[in-house]
């Protein structure tokens, strides 16, 4: 068949579905006029004697919201199948579902069933045994049925019948024409005539044959901090592309560090599920998907989630160990590195005792496209008065780091510094790693730690180091920028 050929069977397929709609509008008593709007009807063929998972109608029996018609206990199937699916978002009834090949009727299955939303009603095979042609007995092998419900066991000849599916709900009767004779297999008895196994995935009425399934699971790959969410979506199809709906879904982590977390979901009418989990461990974790019905299991890709406790950034305005000790205030930061971000606490207004500080504040700020990284803090002033080591006064002081992954800069401002009274000559921008010693105390000015790996890179800057040894170590504003996994 020709592709503009199957272009047209699709559209006419489609255009069938817009026939049941049509139809409420039209026929429905009053009042009820919405209950069949985008009912779908859709058409398969099960067979599990020749089991082939990927083109067994999918879901089927079992499924969540699924009202079954058929045979159940473990059956073997061979069989046409048919479903309604109720998507119109209130409740329906399923008044009866009717199958015609010529002049034999099939009307074996339960009428009046009730359908909440998005549920589905799948009628097939009623017994657990096969008969060819036209039969009463619950059977429903319709790739054997010929004109008028001859037997068409065994038999290549094109038979020309189109089976006619009819459905009626709340009232409404419509009927659609198997164009695509997914119910008789093209026609002839596809077992004896080269198609083997005969199941043929869910279409739409009127659409050609479908006859497998794609279960796909995205993204490929996904680069998170620890504590943030995955998600992962599963798209279940068939082999022309339509989404298959309500078909239960089952997620797993096969590897790293989530190893065995589960979870379920069920395809929504664009044939997606979604998964999401957190994860308080770094590490790549290997997930995959799949469904089940009763030919076997259908499986996706598998997809990577990469866990980073890659954190990027810090800035305070003070820290102090040794006599006294003060821990970093406030303390901004880090920010991970995934997304774009910032860290910025409230200014700390006054720090007061035998270290004091006025207006000290600190901020951390992460870009995307290019990535960069950002650290800024700063303290309007800073006295400290310990006994025995000479009165410290240092003015407002600032400093700023940052990294992209070209390299790191970053410098420092300090407005004036005395040490016992005394004036330190220091300039406004000093030059990095400046050190002055005085009474007993070293002063390192602008200090720089940068550290560089090729494919990171880290930037701490210090406004002002004060050490007196086995005594006092005390930073005032502190920034760290760093950025990772450059290449």
């Amino acid at each position: 068949m020709s592709a503009s050929s199957i272009s047209v069977r699709r559209a006419l397929a489609f255009l069938g579905m817009l026939v049941l709609t049509a139809a409420a509008l039209v026929v429905a008593p009053a009042g009820r006029a919405h209950a069949a709007a985008n009912v779908a009807v859709q058409l398969g063929y099960a067979d599990n004697l020749r089991a082939n998972p990927n083109n067994f109608p999918t879901p089927w029996e079992g499924a969540p919201d699924v009202t079954y018609g058929g045979c159940t206990g473990g059956c073997t199937f061979d069989a046409g199948a048919v479903r309604v699916i109720n998507n119109t978002g209130v409740d329906v009834s399923v008044d009866y579902i009717k199958v015609s090949f010529g002049t034999c009727v099939f009307d074996i299955w339960r009428h009046n069933v009730p359908l909440g939303v998005n549920g589905q009603y799948i009628v097939t095979q009623t017994i657990n045994s096969f008969s060819s042609g036209c039969t009463s007995d619950g059977s429903f092998d319709t790739s054997d049925i010929g004109p008028n419900g001859a037997s068409w066991s065994g038999n290549c000849n094109q038979s020309g019948v189109v089976p006619v599916v009819t459905v009626s709900i709340d009232g409404v009767v419509s009927s659609f024409n198997d164009s695509g004779k997914i119910l008789n297999t093209g026609g002839v008895d596809g077992a004896s005539c080269g198609m083997g196994n005969e199941s043929q995935q869910w279409a739409p009425v009127g659409s050609v044959s479908c006859p497998g399934s794609i279960l796909s699971l995205a993204p490929p790959q996904q680069e998170l901090a620890v504590g943030s969410q995955a998600s992962v979506t599963a798209n279940y199809v068939n082999s022309c592309g339509d989404p298959l709906q309500g078909a239960p879904i089952a997620f797993k982590v096969s590897a790293g560090p989530n190893d065995g977390l589960t979870g379920t979901g069920t395809t929504d009418a664009a044939g997606n599920a979604t998964f999401s989990y957190t994860s308080t461990t770094s590490g790549t974790d290997t997930v995959g998907s799949s469904t089940s019905n009763p030919a076997g299991t259908v499986s996706s890709n598998n997809v990577s989630v990469i866990w980073d406790i890659l954190l990027t950034g810090r800035a305070y305005g003070l820290e102090s160990s040794g006599l006294l000790g003060i821990t970093p205030t406030p303390q901004a930061g880090p920010v991970a590195t995934t997304v774009a971000g910032n860290s910025s606490p409230p200014c700390v207004v006054t720090i007061s005792g035998l270290i004091n500080a006025g207006t000290l504040c600190a901020n951390v700020t992460t870009a995307l496209d290019p990535d960069s990284s950002t650290a800024n803090a700063s303290v309007q002033h800073v006295g400290i008065g310990l006994l025995g080591i000479p009165a410290i006064q240092i003015g407002a002081v600032t400093s700023t780091s940052h990294s992209v992954c070209a390299g790191s800069t970053g410098g420092a401002t300090i407005a004036s510094i005395t040490v016992g009274g005394i004036a330190v000559p220091v300039s406004l921008t000093p030059g990095p790693n400046t050190t002055v010693n005085l009474l007993g105390i070293k002063l390192i000015l602008n200090e720089q730690l940068p550290t560089d790996t090729g494919t990171d890179h880290t930037l701490t800057v210090n406004a002002v180091h004060v050490i007196v040894p086995g005594l006092l170590d005390t930073i005032v504003a502190s920034s760290t920028s760093d950025i990772h996994g450059c290449v």
